[in-house]
């Protein structure tokens, strides 16, 4: 896997992959509570309502479990499908899953949900457009994810990826991310609230363009 050198100083609005290859993944990062899931449930929404001729579009997306007003976990869905199952919850599950803060993770569940939407569709000659939200801690307790993850990254450069990846969190990093944002395929853009719709319009334009 083909890797560009970290910016030692700097912690750029925009990462642009500096090799000749050329980009097809593109992903959003930011602070919990940016909008990340927003922004890449926005983009999705408009491509399906306007979308590129020749486009299968398949993935998943997570979203929050409230219970009242308060979240109590998150769920995984997948595209097309909507079909639903538990990612997290911060009780209900067995005392041995493995854990993010305070939420639960049921990876075998994630698993069996979402892994097969990462499994490229190429062979009706349509191009393929991969959403994945996220890459993220919860996500990452699951070593098939990962798998799946380094094998697009490795095997399907035919393949346009767009989505989410989880940020540095109070000086913590996750290196698979890190693994991930540097290779040579990836731009990625941080967002805060207040740069979501710019960065979103941004992100829409480079897919449209990497669509045609």
């Amino acid at each position: 896997m083909s890797k560009r050198k970290r910016r030692q100083h700097d912690d750029p609005e925009i990462e642009t992959a500096t090799s000749k290859l050329s980009p097809n993944w593109l992903l959003v990062t930011g602070q919990p509570g940016s909008g990340k899931t927003t922004l890449v449930l926005r983009v999705l929404e408009n491509l399906q309502n306007n979308p590129p001729p020749n486009l299968h579009i398949q993935g998943f997306y997570t979203e929050e479990v409230l219970a009242g007003k308060t979240r109590i976990g998150f769920d995984v869905r997948t595209i097309p499908s909507s079909s639903r199952s538990v990612l997290s919850r911060k009780s209900g599950l067995p005392k041995n899953s493995p854990k993010t803060g305070s939420y639960s993770v049921a990876v075998d569940k994630f698993e069996a949900l979402a892994l097969p939407t990462l499994i490229p569709r190429t062979e009706d000659g349509k191009k393929c457009l991969i959403i994945i939200d996220e890459i993220g801690r919860m996500e990452l307790h699951s070593n098939a994810f990962k798998s799946s993850i380094e094998s697009l990254l490795k095997n399907h450069t035919e393949v346009i990826v767009f989505g989410a990846v989880t940020a540095t969190i109070y000086g913590h990093r996750v290196p698979f991310c890190d693994m991930v944002t540097e290779d040579d395929r990836v731009v990625v853009r941080r967002i805060k609230k207040n740069t979501r719709d710019e960065v979103r319009e941004d992100m829409e334009a480079r897919l449209r363009e990497l669509l045609k």
